[in-house]
């Protein structure tokens, strides 16, 4: 799921992007940049408020109304890498407009999808089009301005993300309320067509680089990787059992995922996922806490506004209110987490952070059907907030100074798509809470908290893979 921790850490795709030469700073390219990257936080905050309306409409089952949220995030989580190499092999605007084009046609056909098939197709189409724009859309940004610049027009791009997928949700909220769930899609598509004209008219043309390989192998095993998993976990916790299906669809996952390693190992540093890449146990104990800290925090924004609609009966509007106090807190939390990471160092932050998330799943257990927002959901939406703020932007910065900083964008490629990967499992892990009603759904939505706070304590314990090393600067280098 998308919210302000993503965009925290997909800001460091901007911040680890060179320069061009001679850039100056572009006010048309940012608000350009900003623009069409805010389609891609918007569409999963709109799709947490509307699933339990796109569910009763279209009379979805629980394998089925998962699969809403997994057709987006799979590409997402597969195809981020290997999107920016096609930036860099065709042009990073024409690819840029390319993915806003497409996640236009994924919104009009979600809008009017008469049925299951189409809608996941516009949802796929959606997630293809966030995974293009999202790398792009950075790389356009962080070559248009020098370092002394870089910061502070990310920070203002981060801001634009954080407010457009805090309103939107409130948005959808207020449309569901006395409307249809297709126009909380539908109103998407002005915003795409004023992302493509701007784009178009304001975004610098660029040199494609003929030689840039693109990894398309890695790319399609990835996806028949975490997609076979998806799929067969998804099956597994709706009560399936373990049948041939669910068998199939987890061997053909774990077969593509085994081949990819062979893939990637034998294509050495021009693979999608670089092996050296990897030598570094503060990466790979990064990218572990990475899974598991935004696994529980998906569980979180997808169940609550899930529960505050079905359960405890609140209207959608709140339900697309609740969580602008994470957004807002995250946003001005964050850049104080830097004082803990120069004071304490690496590791500090990180496992407070992990632990105050862990918390927040413990405190939602309170929540049951007469709960109330202010004193049964606000309470696990602040620590939430809390600790995200703590975790998510020392670890961008972690992530970019344990590399060279020519690999820094390669990392901090890896590191959002594996918390995309960790918001896909979570997600096929929560059939046996969406298929529930009444006092059972509640239990349900405990156990799934319960498992959450687990996965937080992991990774606290995570962190301690990660080197302890120096001493770090918040902002990171360029």
């Amino acid at each position: 799921m998308n919210s302000a921790s993503l965009i925290l850490t997909d800001s460091g795709l901007a911040l680890s992007e060179p320069k061009a030469v001679g850039a100056q700073g572009n006010t048309k390219v940012l608000a350009a940049s900003s623009l069409g990257s805010c389609l891609v936080f918007v569409s999963s905050a709109v799709v947490t408020v509307a699933l339990a309306a796109i569910g009763r409409d279209m009379r979805l089952s629980p394998p089925e109304l998962q699969w809403v949220m997994n057709a987006e995030l799979l590409p997402l989580a597969a195809l981020t890498l290997v999107a920016g190499a096609l930036g860099d092999r065709f042009g990073q605007k024409r690819i840029f407009l390319g993915g806003i084009a497409l996640y236009g046609l994924g919104a009009a056909a979600i809008g009017f999808a008469p049925s299951f098939a189409p809608l996941i197709v516009g949802r796929f189409l959606q997630g293809v089009g966030e995974a293009v724009i999202l790398p792009n859309g950075l790389s356009v940004l962080g070559q248009a301005f020098p370092a002394d610049k870089k910061a502070r027009a990310v920070g203002i791009w981060s801001a634009a993300a954080a407010v457009a997928s805090g309103v939107a949700p409130a948005i959808a909220g207020a449309i569901l309320d006395h409307g249809s769930w297709r126009t909380t899609f539908l109103m998407l598509l002005p915003v795409v067509a004023g992302a493509l004209a701007v784009g178009a008219v304001w975004i610098p043309k660029d040199s494609p680089t003929s030689h840039a390989r693109v990894d398309v192998g890695g790319a399609v095993l990835s996806i028949i990787g975490l997609g076979g998993l998806g799929a067969g976990l998804t099956s597994l916790t709706n009560g399936s059992g373990l049948n041939v299906w669910v068998l199939v669809t987890l061997i053909v996952g774990l077969g593509s995922l085994a081949c990819l390693i062979v893939t990637e190992r034998r294509l050495g540093d021009n693979a999608m996922l670089p092996p050296s890449l990897f030598a570094s146990r503060s990466i790979v104990g990064a990218n572990l806490f990475t899974a598991l800290l935004y696994g529980a925090f998906t569980v979180m924004l997808t169940l609550i506004p899930f529960v505050m609609i079905r359960g405890v009966h609140l209207p959608t509007l709140v339900a697309g209110l609740a969580f602008i106090p994470l957004q807002v807190l995250i946003m001005v939390v964050s850049p104080f987490a830097g004082m803990l990471c120069r004071r304490f160092g690496r590791r500090l932050p990180l496992f407070v952070g992990g632990a105050v998330v862990g918390l927040a799943c413990t405190l939602a257990l309170r929540v049951d059907s007469s709960a109330t927002y202010w004193a049964d959901i606000f309470p696990s939406i602040l620590l939430l907030a809390l600790g995200m703020s703590l975790a998510i932007a020392p670890l961008t910065t972690l992530v970019l100074t344990s590399v060279e900083s020519d690999r820094a964008g390669t990392a901090s490629g890896v590191n959002s798509a594996v918390s995309r990967a960790g918001s896909l499992f979570a997600i096929a892990l929560l059939g046996g809470v969406l298929q529930q009603d009444g006092p059972q759904l509640f239990s349900g939505f405990h156990l799934a908290m319960a498992v959450a706070a687990v996965a937080c304590v992991l990774a606290t314990l995570a962190v301690f893979i990660i080197e302890p090393g120096p001493h770090v600067d918040f902002i990171p280098r360029d």
